[in-house]
């Protein structure tokens, strides 16, 4: 009876949750037949918390993609809500789709547009060089107003620098990672 209960209260709800993450990742990888955890470091926040990626193998078990979860702050120790989101890469590192399930958010938590979600994906495809100079996200709005610098206004999605520059350096940093794990 003891083992019946276990198996109910702690492992029906385990699988379920196991058969969700599986079913959100077949819509980007609907060949993938394992997926391996691979154990990287976090270089980007503070927090040190996003430590793993997922290789995503077919059936033949040849690499097909790679998957990063992140869960982080946008850097800049303020009120700005957290950033959850779901990064999926091709075989050879190239980002494919981002999808964020609580949604990201501007200033003032202003949920993201499909505009905005398109013009983060182009920003991320280009990998503005501007970023390079940027040693802490607060260097890219001006300490009064808030305002995002004009030099940045074309590099950032409007009124979302902050997490412009966050998922930015985590897409290249899951990128170096990936091209060291196909060596």
């Amino acid at each position: 009876m003891e083992r019946i209960l276990f198996l109910t209260l702690v492992l029906v709800p385990l699988l379920s949750f196991a058969a969700e993450i599986k079913k959100k990742h077949l819509e980007i990888f609907p060949n993938a037949f394992k997926i391996i955890p691979v154990e990287i470091k976090d270089k980007v926040s503070a927090e040190k918390n996003n430590k793993q990626m997922l290789k995503v193998l077919s059936r033949t078990k040849k690499v097909i993609g790679f998957i990063r979860e992140i869960s982080t702050t946008t850097g800049c120790n303020s009120a700005c809500l957290p950033l959850i989101y779901t990064t999926y890469y091709s075989k050879t590192g190239e980002l494919i789709k981002l999808k964020s399930a609580q949604g990201l958010t501007k200033i003032n938590h202003t949920p993201f547009t499909e505009d905005d979600y398109a013009q983060l994906d182009l920003i991320l495809a280009m990998a503005p060089k501007e970023f390079s100079h940027i040693n802490h996200p607060k260097e890219l709005t001006d300490a009064l107003s808030g305002e995002t610098l004009k030099v940045y206004k074309p590099v950032v999605v409007k009124g979302a620098a902050y997490s412009t520059l966050r998922i930015h350096l985590y897409n290249q940093e899951t990128k170096k990672w990936i091209q060291d794990l196909k060596k």
